[in-house]
């Protein structure tokens, strides 16, 4: 018989929260994508953004630990651990890569507008919402994505075995000049510790993925909160000025609950116009919902929904 002893619930609890205490200060580290045109067209940009990103972590390690991030077309996300003034040198330094291995490309980038935000987060249990936020914006801002499948995220490698069956060859088995390429750095010397699938960096090696996975219980707990934790993420959203954060089947699961919870009823298409509108405003004000998707949702008019939220 096993020796192995059984935690409980409350004891992986405070051994999350003794991790959450000694690991040091969390930030959550983003730009706007709303001012932004898109900087990555295709995989090959994504590519690129992706190396220099794992580059300019490797060039303020060991100060700060990257927690998660998201690469999306026209914005970042960074979920950090460490001093507040690193955290800004990582984004400055990825900004300088970036503007100078971009301005090769034919159009024209506004580098002036790709700009660093930063929050603290400052308990366990914000840190866990902030991870899975971050997780959540591909699959979000594209129906076909999910975190594991999305390749320009932390979310790909966060309780999946099976990433590390992907051969990746340490950076420094590759001659120089190639060293230079992949990383898009002249001084290739803090770049140890760097793995590559071919061209592509092998996100584990520059994301501490063991520092994030620590933060839950285990991966049942990782997994629900990634689906069930609308509230949390209306708050996040909220805190960082971002627009739609559910996607459509999520905001009709929320405007149900609202709806049984008010009205009794789980049908939205037996509520009177003025529960819709009473229903609107909160999934819009709460929800972060856009007209487009209470129009879908709730299947109101253009010129309704126009006159409660002009713009």
């Amino acid at each position: 018989m096993s020796d192995i002893k059984i935690l409980t619930f409350f004891e992986k609890e405070r051994i999350c929260e003794e991790r959450f205490r000694r690991a040091g200060q969390f930030w959550h580290l983003y730009s706007d994508g709303t001012v932004m045109e898109n900087i990555f067209l295709n995989d090959t940009e994504m590519k690129a953004g992706l190396s220099i990103l794992a580059a300019s972590v490797q060039m303020v390690k060991p100060d700060i630990r990257l927690v998660t991030f998201a690469l999306m077309k026209n914005h970042i996300h960074l979920i950090l651990c460490g001093h507040r003034e690193k955290c800004l040198q990582l984004f400055d330094i990825f900004k300088d890569k970036m503007r100078r291995i971009f301005r090769k490309t034919i159009r024209g980038i506004d580098w002036k507008r790709f700009n660093a935000k930063i929050l603290s987060i400052d308990s366990l249990k914000a840190l866990r919402n902030e991870i899975i936020y971050v997780h959540r914006n591909p699959f979000v801002a594209n129906p076909d994505q999910t975190p594991y499948g999305y390749p320009w995220s932390g979310g790909c490698a966060y309780f999946n075995p099976m990433i590390y069956d992907i051969g990746a060859d340490d950076i420094r088995s590759f001659s120089f000049d190639r060293q230079r390429k992949l990383t898009y750095s002249r001084d290739i010397s803090p770049m140890g510790g760097l793995k590559f699938a071919g061209d592509k960096v092998f996100i584990p090696s520059f994301c501490d993925i063991d520092l994030g996975e620590g933060m839950f219980t285990d991966a049942r707990s990782y997994f629900l909160l990634l689906t069930r934790n609308a509230e949390a993420y209306s708050q996040i959203a909220t805190r960082l000025e971002d627009k739609i954060f559910l996607t459509d089947d999520e905001m009709f699961i929320t405007a149900v609950h609202l709806a049984e919870k008010a009205y009794h009823t789980s049908k939205i298409t037996t509520l009177s116009p003025e529960q819709k509108v009473k229903l609107a405003k909160d999934l819009h004000f709460k929800y972060k919902a856009s007209k487009q998707q209470l129009r879908r949702i709730l299947r109101l008019e253009n010129t309704v929904l126009d006159e409660l939220f002009p713009i």
